[in-house]
């Protein structure tokens, strides 16, 4: 973890467990979803009420509506009990309390309104940002913590050696939302890469306290390609308006460009801007109640379904299915569900050379116990608590489910240690231990074995798998989506991460694979021997 979002991140965490310690002694859940304008004509119910703590984009052109969208949204999670941040680098105080003249003044009081632009900024930069680059972005950044940490603080109050909690007033129903109206205007006034910085830094604050989050972008998503490749990996909803004129009228759509686990087909609801500005949304789809549910993710299918068993299913998520039915019995699947889905970034490692036939087994348990050993030892791997491991045999894979910096560290951290542990070795007798190691990001499912143990499997899993495959000993690659979010994240990872080119895998899918390494201190600069050929 990066000393600029430690200290933020931690200060999460720490709130998160209260929230959490909270919700066990109640039994009451404090963040149900955050109420997105439209979405359930677009996705059905069922697709609605998997949108807790997601990071959506819309994009809409001049006139499409896009800031009434934000108010409307936020409006209604404030006559939820909750908590709204709305950051607008154009618009004026002024502007901003005729916007929102329609609230009433004891729910004002929980909107926080911020012009990155005009905030004031200190002599002492942010801990939590100085690697952005523009003062007033990190101090909107710092100013975004320090809101959400006033709110969540008083959520509830835990003293420190005792067992009293007091709780505030604050709604049973509280959600966190934060907005960027629009991040087009960001970039005509802060340079391109510190924007970049900033929202990456901001999704992971985002993700870290389970708040829903929205940003616009002007123009639409053939206009904004560059952009929206550098930034894809961050959102879990891609929303569209479309304006159109006919006649006298206008027609405005929304439209569903993308949603995780949800295929690529779109779905589109019309609506009307009222006199009032609120939106008013028709349902355009005249199948919306016969969506089907896939069996594996639960999520709604927006496509053709394929069919296992006289079940709907994801045409990607058949084949996982079936093979986690084979594994984990069909019983221990229907209950995986969307809780049961996450994102996360992978680190896997193996033994090179483990299978070679003049090893006996006992030094073959060695190299385990040994590569089992150092990874326990790496800091990465002692400080972060919400992990996944998975052994494999002859290494494990990792799964970290907060920083996609974590699976890059470790393997850092790995191999100076195996730098120190072959000092003391030699390859004469096998004793001398290599390893090499992938790493990707994706979603994976989380089921139970027969055991009632918690196992992962998924496309994240296994795309770090294949980008392992690829490498010779002494090698960390990573993949394309992995890699180039962390270049984006800091300037620092430039001088490592170094791209070696597309690489065909299994089924005919071409992967783009990038290498880390710094002279001797870890990696390998060599190009590996099944990218050559």
């Amino acid at each position: 973890m990066q000393p600029r979002l430690h200290y933020l991140l931690t200060n999460l965490r720490k709130f998160r467990g209260i929230f959490k310690k909270s919700i066990t002694s109640t039994q009451i859940s404090i963040m149900p979803d955050v109420m997105i304008p439209g979405f359930s004509s677009l996705v059905g119910k069922a697709g609605a009420e998997k949108t807790d703590s997601a990071i959506i984009l819309l994009m809409s052109p001049p006139g499409g509506g896009k800031t009434l969208y934000c108010r409307q949204m936020i409006t209604e999670n404030l006559q939820n009990g909750g908590f709204s941040i709305y950051i607008n680098s154009s618009m004026t105080r002024k502007e901003y309390q005729n916007l929102f003249k329609n609230i009433t003044d004891d729910k004002i009081k929980n909107l926080k309104f911020l012009n990155p632009y005009l905030v004031a900024t200190g002599s002492k930069e942010s801990d939590i940002s100085t690697s952005i680059g523009d003062p007033k972005l990190s101090a909107t950044l710092q100013d975004i913590q320090n809101t959400i940490n006033e709110w969540t603080s008083s959520v509830t109050n835990t003293n420190i050696g005792s067992s009293q909690e007091s709780t505030s007033a604050l709604s049973d129903n509280a959600k966190i939302s934060i907005f960027i109206d629009s991040v087009t205007h960001l970039f005509t006034v802060f340079e391109e890469d510190k924007v970049l910085k900033f929202i990456n830094a901001l999704s992971f604050l985002i993700k870290e306290s389970e708040a829903t989050a929205l940003i616009t972008m002007s123009g639409n998503q053939a206009g904004n390609g560059t952009i929206l490749n550098k930034l894809s990996s961050i959102f879990d909803i891609v929303l569209e308006i479309e304006v159109q004129e006919e006649s006298d009228k206008i027609i405005r759509k929304l439209k569903l460009v993308s949603m995780k686990g949800a295929g690529s087909k779109a779905a589109s609801t019309v609506f009307d801007i009222e006199d009032d500005g609120n939106l008013r949304f028709e349902s355009e789809s005249k199948s919306k109640s016969k969506l089907s549910i896939c069996g594996l993710c639960k999520a709604p299918i927006l496509e053709e379904p394929e069919y296992y068993l006289d079940m709907p299913f994801h045409s990607n998520h058949v084949k996982i299915y079936m093979k986690l039915a084979g594994a984990f019995g069909q019983a221990r699947v229907s209950d995986v569900g969307p809780s049961g889905v996450i994102d996360a970034s992978f680190f896997f490692v193996d033994v090179v050379g483990l299978s070679d036939p003049s090893l006996s087994v006992r030094r073959q348990i060695e190299k385990i116990e040994a590569l089992n050993d150092m990874i326990g030892h790496c800091e990465t791997f002692k400080k972060t608590s919400d992990k996944r491991v998975l052994p494999t045999g002859d290494g494990m894979a990792i799964g970290f489910m907060l920083s996609p910096e974590s699976p890059l560290q470790l393997g850092i951290e790995l191999h100076q240690a195996l730098k120190k542990y072959n000092t003391h070795t030699n390859k004469e007798d096998g004793s001398f231990l290599d390893v090499r190691i992938g790493l990707a990001s994706g979603s994976v499912f989380i089921v139970n074995d027969v055991n009632s143990n918690q196992n992962i499997w998924g496309p994240g899993i296994i795309f770090a798998r294949r980008v392992m495959d690829v490498g010779d000993g002494g090698h960390i690659l990573l993949a394309g989506p992995l890699a180039e979010s962390l270049l984006t994240l800091d300037d620092k990872y430039k001088g490592m991460i170094n791209l070696l080119g597309d690489y065909q895998v299994k089924h005919g899918q071409i992967i783009k694979i990038y290498s880390a390494y710094a002279g001797n201190e870890f990696g390998n600069s060599a190009i590996p021997a099944r990218f050559k050929s």
